[in-house]
């Protein structure tokens, strides 16, 4: 299988420095794919683009040696529509789930930028059910999102930021919008969720880059966006994406794969959840 996984280890700081440099050692050892470490203050992340299976066995057993550190596995395989999500302390396997879903190529695209760079929205989506729910991204915000019904008569819920549960709604009719702010907030389904993630986290791996990111994770791009005279934000475009795929549109730059049939949901979210 060609697979993409996230490793996430959470607990104290302290004991995540020392499970770093433990789980970077067996790492080393076993040798096997490469990958990216994305860490923050209060989480290490791990992303690998694997072949074979996940590499389990240093996490596992690094696991062993700190064992009030919980690691998060999120495993997907998008060209067999499959995902799955597995917990990890104490060297034990806690939790484990796997689902399916649309394959790969089901997840429509509307990337905008301003002239300068600036990342305006960009919106990634796929059919859920009798709806379509989705990412939206602009250069300070971003937000899970479902859209249920046509374009002259539909209910958009939004979250805020990606916190798992619908913060706001917008009633849309075909000269109005009516705009709520829950209360109180309605949690997301739990299977639900974990599509949202994934679009999410496919999408952003692809086309986006964060200026709380670690400086050594990310000094390609703060360079190039120096070259390019361009102001870094909380949310970047990719370098290359700027320079090689998006094309000159309206003042700005532009990439969309929705259909005409459905160009109506990244132009409902600009002027419902970009405009608010």
């Amino acid at each position: 299988m060609n697979l993409t996984a996230t490793i996430t280890v959470k607990g104290d700081p302290g004991l995540l420095r020392e499970y770093r440099a433990h789980v970077n050692r067996l790492l080393d050892e076993e040798g096997g794919d490469s990958y990216r470490e994305l860490h923050t203050g209060g989480q290490l992340e791990y992303r690998f683009k694997l072949r074979g299976g996940i590499p389990f066995p240093p996490f596992v057993a690094a696991s062993q040696a700190f064992p009030d550190l919980i690691v998060e596995v999120d495993w997907t395989a998008a060209g067999e529509g499959r995902s799955g999500r597995a917990i990890i302390q104490n060297g034990v396997l806690r939790e484990q789930a796997a689902q399916t879903h649309a394959p790969a190529g089901a997840a429509l695209h509307d990337v905008r930028a301003e002239a300068d760079g600036r990342l305006r929205l960009a919106v990634t989506c796929a059919r859920w059910r009798e709806s379509w729910h989705g990412y939206a991204i602009a250069s300070d915000q971003h937000a899970f999102f479902r859209i249920a019904g046509s374009p002259g008569a539909c209910e958009l819920l939004a979250s805020d930021s990606i916190e798992a549960e619908w913060a706001e709604r917008w009633t849309v009719s075909s000269d109005d919008a009516i705009y709520t702010e829950l209360a109180p907030h309605e949690p997301i389904p739990e299977d639900e969720l974990r599509e949202l993630d994934r679009l999410a986290r496919e999408f952003t791996r692809e086309w986006i880059w964060f200026e709380e990111s670690p400086p050594e994770e990310t000094a390609v791009e703060r360079r190039r966006f120096e070259a390019y005279g361009t102001p870094v934000r909380a949310a970047n475009i990719r370098s290359e994406k700027l320079k090689k795929v998006l094309r000159p549109e309206d003042g700005g730059l532009a990439l969309g794969s929705f259909g005409k049939e459905v160009r109506w949901i990244p132009e409902l979210l600009r002027r419902s959840w970009l405009a608010a």
